[in-house]
C-alpha cells in the first residue's frame, strides 16, 4: 500500500533522515522506535506533508506522491496525531476539531458541528464540553482533542478518496493515563480491522510490544533494522532501541526521608528529601493543586509553604516551560534573571548545567529547537535547578523522552532527593510513579482520595483509587 524509496531529509549539514526504505501493508500496525533525535518524527512529518523530502520517493498505491502540505496527505488518506500539540488555544474544542474542514457550505453549521464534536470526544473518552477553549484544557485533554482530530481526518479521507490509508500516531499516550490509553488502543484495533495501517511512535515500551505487528528501528537518522515484537521483553526492546544494553532504569530508593516538613496541603505533608508521587486520571486535580502552590491559580484548599523555595517543571515544556525561539543559554537562565544578569554569567551557568545534566548540544547559543525532546526536558529541569529549590515539582518529567534519557532523568531525581530536595512527581506512567516515589497520593474529582505507602504500591491499587472502584 505504501512504500518509501531512498527517503531523506537534510537541514544544512544535519542529516535528519538518510536513505529510508519501508513497505507498509493494509491493516498493519508498525512501531517506529529509536532514541530522541533518531529521525522518527522527521519520517512521520514527511509522510504527512508537514515537510518535504530532500531526496527519495513516497509511493502510495503504486503512484509516486509529491506532498507539499498536510492537505495533500489528508486527501491521499493519511492522518497524523502530532507529538507537539497543534491546537489554537483561543478557539473552542469543536472549532479546532474541524479547522479547515468546517461543516457547512457558506457558514459553519453550528448544530451539526456540535453534534459531531460530541461524538468524536466520546470516541476518545473525553468528558469536557466541545465549547471549551483549548487554552483552558490540560495538556492531556489537548492530546485527546488531537486524537479526535485524527479520527475526523480519517473520516474525511474516506469521503474524499473512498478509503483512508494510514493513521500516524507520534507519542499519543505520553500524558494519558491507563484508562484514556485503553480507549486509544481500542480505536487502533478498529482501524486495523478496517484495513487502515497505523504507524506508531512511543517511548512507552510495553504498549509497543502490545500493539505492533513489527518494529522499525531508527538510529542517528538511519534505519538500522526491523524486528518482530512477538516474544520480546521490554528490556530487549530497550536494548534494541538505544543500540546498547540498558540497565534497570529505576535507581535505588533511599530508605528514609527527612523529618523537616516543607509544605502542607489537604491534610498531607511533604518532607525534605522525599519523592512524593501524585497519581490520578486526566482532570483529577494533580496539576491544579501544584499550580496553586506556585501561585498560578487561586487555591481551593489550604496550602502552607514553610519558607520553601519552589521550582515547577511544567508538563507543557514548549508552551509554559521553555521559550523555544531563544538560545539554550538564555533558557537555562530564565528562572533566575536577577542572578544571571549579564552574558558572562548566563554562559557560565549554561556550561555548568550542560555538563552536569549531560545535555547534548554542539553550541549553547543554538536555539532550543535544535535539541531533541530529552535534552529539552533536561533544560527545563536545569532552569529550575539553577535556583537551588528546596521543593521541586515535576509534572510529567519524561513526556516524549526515550528510555536512555529517562534513566538519566530518574537518576537525577534520586540524586536531588538524596541531597535533601523534596520532589513532587506527577506522572501518568504508573511504573514511573512506583519506581521513584516514597509515597503516592491518588487524586480523583479534584480531591486526594487515598495515600499508598511503599509496601502497598502496585498499579492495581493506584487505578482502583483513581477510578473509584473497589477490588
Amino acid at each position: 500500500m505504501l512504500e518509501t524509496i531512498g527517503l531523506g531529509k537534510t537541514y544544512g549539514a544535519t542529516l535528519a533522515l538518510v536513505d529510508f526504505n519501508i513497505a507498509v501493508q493494509p491493516g498493519e500496525v508498525i512501531g517506529v522506535i529509536g532514541e530522541n533525535g533518531a529521525g522518527k518524527s522527521t519520517f512521520m512529518k514527511l509522510l504527512s506533508g508537514v515537510i518535504t523530502p530532500t531526496i527519495g520517493q513516497i509511493i502510495l498505491d503504486g503512484k509516486a506522491q509529491n506532498f507539499t502540505k498536510p492537505l495533500d496527505a489528508i486527501q491521499a488518506g493519511i492522518a497524523m496525531v502530532h507529538q507537539e500539540l497543534n491546537l489554537i488555544p483561543t478557539l473552542s474544542v469543536e472549532d479546532n476539531l474541524f479547522l479547515g474542514k468546517e461543516l457547512g457550505k457558506t457558514i459553519v453549521n453550528r448544530s451539526q458541528t456540535r453534534l459531531r464534536a460530541v461524538e468524536l470526544l466520546q470516541c476518545v473518552g473525553a468528558s469536557f464540553s466541545p465549547t471549551t477553549l483549548c487554552g483552558d484544557l490540560s495538556v492531556a485533554e489537548q492530546q485527546l482533542v488531537e486524537i479526535a482530530k485524527a479520527i475526523s481526518v480519517v473520516e474525511i479521507a474516506k469521503a474524499i478518496s473512498e478509503k483512508a490509508r494510514i493513521v500516524i500516531f507520534d507519542e499519543p499516550t505520553a500524558v494519558l493515563s491507563d484508562i484514556e490509553s485503553e480507549k486509544l488502543f481500542e480505536l487502533i484495533g478498529n482501524l486495523k480491522a478496517e484495513g487502515i495501517a497505523v504507524l506508531y511512535v512511543s517511548h512507552r515500551l510495553p504498549e509497543i510490544l502490545r500493539l505492533c505487528d513489527r518494529l522499525v528501528v531508527l538510529r542517528d537518522g538511519n534505519k538500522v533494522g526491523e524486528a518482530d515484537p512477538k516474544d520480546m521483553t521490554v528490556r530487549e526492546l530497550a536494548d534494541l532501541m538505544v543500540g546498547r544494553p540498558v540497565s534497570d532504569i529505576y535507581p535505588t530508593k533511599s530508605d528514609s526521608t527527612g523529618n523537616e516538613v516543607l509544605a502542607e496541603f489537604c491534610g498531607k505533608t511533604i518532607h525534605k528529601g522525599e519523592i512524593l508521587g501524585f497519581g490520578g486520571l486526566i482532570g483529577s486535580g494533580r496539576t491544579e493543586l501544584c499550580e496553586s502552590m506556585i501561585g498560578l491559580r487561586k487555591p481551593h484548599v489550604p496550602i502552607t509553604l514553610n519558607k520553601s523555595y519552589i521550582g515547577y517543571v511544567s508538563e507543557d515544556r514548549k508552551g509554559k516551560g521553555l521559550v523555544t525561539s531563544m538560545s539554550i543559554t538564555d533558557n537555562l537562565a530564565l528562572a533566575n534573571l536577577n542572578e544571571f544578569n549579564n552574558q558572562s554569567k548566563r554562559s557560565s551557568n549554561a556550561n555548568h548545567w550542560i555538563e552536569s545534566l549531560g545535555i547534548k548540544t554542539k553550541n549553547p547559543d543554538l536555539p532550543m529547537t535544535s535539541l531533541s525532546g530529552g535534552n529539552q526536558q533536561k533544560c527545563s529541569i536545569g532552569k529550575w535547578l539553577a535556583t537551588n529549590p528546596q521543593l521541586l515539582i515535576l509534572d510529567e518529567p519524561t513526556r516524549g523522552v526515550d528510555v536512555g534519557a529517562k534513566a538519566e532523568i530518574y537518576q537525577l531525581i534520586a540524586d536531588l532527593a538524596s541531597k535533601g530536595t523534596a520532589i513532587i512527581l506527577i506522572s501518568s506512567e504508573l511504573p514511573e510513579l512506583i519506581g521513584l516515589s516514597h509515597r503516592i497520593l491518588v487524586f480523583r474529582d479534584q480531591s486526594i482520595v487515598g495515600e499508598i505507602k511503599q509496601e502497598s504500591m502496585n498499579e492495581k491499587n493506584i487505578m482502583a483509587l483513581a477510578a473509584g472502584v473497589t477490588h
